[in-house]
């Protein structure tokens, strides 16, 4: 199959991941280990991130990963523990992001929050250095290759339950309950349900998408649509959360 990202190598990914890059300066509360150790994660997610959408994902392994980001297989292990694990990477950021949120909304309301956050992480200025064309056609590629995987297909949600247990500690925080309360419990999977809109909205649309900004547009007013939907249950726990505090 030819690929939708104008033939580039993984030397040409790369430098689209570079281009894009996230890794910012440490933060104030990182030190030096943690950068380093921050920035290799990063480097070899992007190395194997690279690797999938060139080769297919199915047809590279941990140890052509370990060779192209010249670390050793234990090292690849020591920061991922499955080969899904590297190619779902830039979805990660999203669980940490909603759960502080949350856990920091003061008296903004929890639709607010939770709708700024999410739509916080797709970041279209990150690409700014980046061609619109080309963008789009990474993240065609992407979605290609997660479908033409049954391992990716039963890993696109694998870390739902990660978002389940850290997003429901913020919410139960929230109005000093118990992480499962069945009000925390369904509040934390209607804003999981939220986020699986933007992914799956995305996978919908991108093949018939005419630029990466076209797309970004379609998946937001799906994602607002759905969030629409969604504010009820939310502003329902935000009158449990001043009842407990009343």
């Amino acid at each position: 199959m030819t690929t939708s990202t104008d033939d580039l190598d993984v030397d040409g990914i790369l430098e689209l991941f570079d281009a894009a890059s996230t890794d910012e300066a440490r933060g104030p509360d990182e030190g030096l280990r943690e950068l380093k150790k921050r920035q290799l994660r990063q480097r070899i997610s992007n190395v194997a991130t690279a690797m999938f959408l060139v080769h297919g994902f199915d047809n590279v392994t941990v140890a052509q990963i370990a060779e192209a980001a010249e670390v050793s297989q234990q090292t690849v292990f020591n920061y991922f523990t499955t080969k899904e694990s590297m190619f779902f990477d830039r979805s990660e950021p999203m669980i940490g992001v909603v759960a502080d949120a949350v856990r920091a909304r003061g008296s903004a309301s929890l639709i607010e929050v939770v709708v700024q956050s999410i739509a916080s992480e797709i970041h279209p200025d990150r690409w700014g250095g980046v061609d619109d064309a080309r963008h789009l056609a990474l993240v065609r590629r992407f979605c290609e290759v997660a479908t033409e995987s049954p391992t990716l297909v039963a890993a696109r949600f694998a870390d739902l339950p990660r978002f389940v247990d850290e997003v429901s500690v913020a919410l139960a925080q929230r109005i000093g309950a118990d992480p499962t309360d069945p009000a925390v419990q369904l509040t934390t999977f209607v804003i999981g349900g939220l986020v699986q809109v933007r992914v799956q909205s995305a996978f919908h649309h991108v093949k018939r998408a005419t630029s990466f900004t076209a797309l970004n547009e379609t998946v937001h007013r799906d994602f607002l649509a759905a969030a629409r939907t969604a504010e009820p249950s939310l502003t329902a726990f935000d009158l449990v959360r001043g009842v407990a505090h009343g």
